[in-house]
């Protein structure tokens, strides 16, 4: 038995309650990834809209987190139908651009928050992916930087006790760029769970 014009038929939910996959969480993050890369929401409302996306467990919530943004990439007009298809977002990172994203995640190891900030300057140019991936790890180099001068002036202030920190600082820096450089490699769009987003 089916239901009445508009209606669902009994027992069967509305599209916008069912509930999404991970695959369609990560479409929806990719169309918002796009938005922001093409200047239509700023970082704020790029993080907002991410967190809301991930969270989201059914096309209702989805399509919350999508609210407002143009249909004009090749997205259908019902904004809870945009992410029923995986892969209908941002095309796949290629092979040249992974590259650079890793650059730019682990030349911090030598250069901070110098070199990922060229390569979102130059190569970010050409792609959205190098350059959002080079100012989240320039970001997160700048982060780094500050997170040292506060332990810095902490150790002075506490006679050296501080200073312990310096040691597991140090080292959640470089399991996160490494992870970050290895996940951007994959064609991963990655995020620090740690960052200050200052830059970009």
């Amino acid at each position: 038995m089916t239901g009445g014009p508009g209606f669902p038929a009994p027992g069967v939910p509305p599209a916008t309650a069912l509930r999404v996959s991970d695959a369609e969480r990560e479409q929806a993050v990719e169309l918002l990834q796009n938005a922001f890369a093409e200047g239509r929401i700023d970082h704020t409302e790029l993080d907002r809209r991410i967190e809301g996306a991930l969270a989201a467990r059914d096309r209702a919530d989805l399509s919350h987190a999508l609210r407002g943004l143009p249909l004009s990439t090749g997205m259908p007009h019902n904004a809870t139908s945009a992410v029923q298809t995986p892969g209908a977002g941002g095309p796949t990172p290629s092979a040249d651009e992974r590259t650079w994203a890793l650059i730019a995640h682990w030349s911090g190891l030598f250069t901070l928050f110098v070199v990922p900030a060229l390569i979102a300057v130059t190569k970010g140019k050409e792609s959205a992916f190098v350059r959002e991936q080079a100012w989240e790890a320039a970001n997160f180099n700048l982060a780094f930087v500050g997170a040292n001068i506060a332990v810095g002036v902490g150790t002075a202030i506490t006679f050296g006790i501080a200073g312990l920190l310096f040691v597991p600082l140090l080292f959640v820096w470089l399991v996160l760029m490494g992870v970050g450089g290895l996940s951007a490699a994959a064609g991963n769009r990655w995020r620090y769970p740690w960052n200050v987003r200052l830059l970009g």
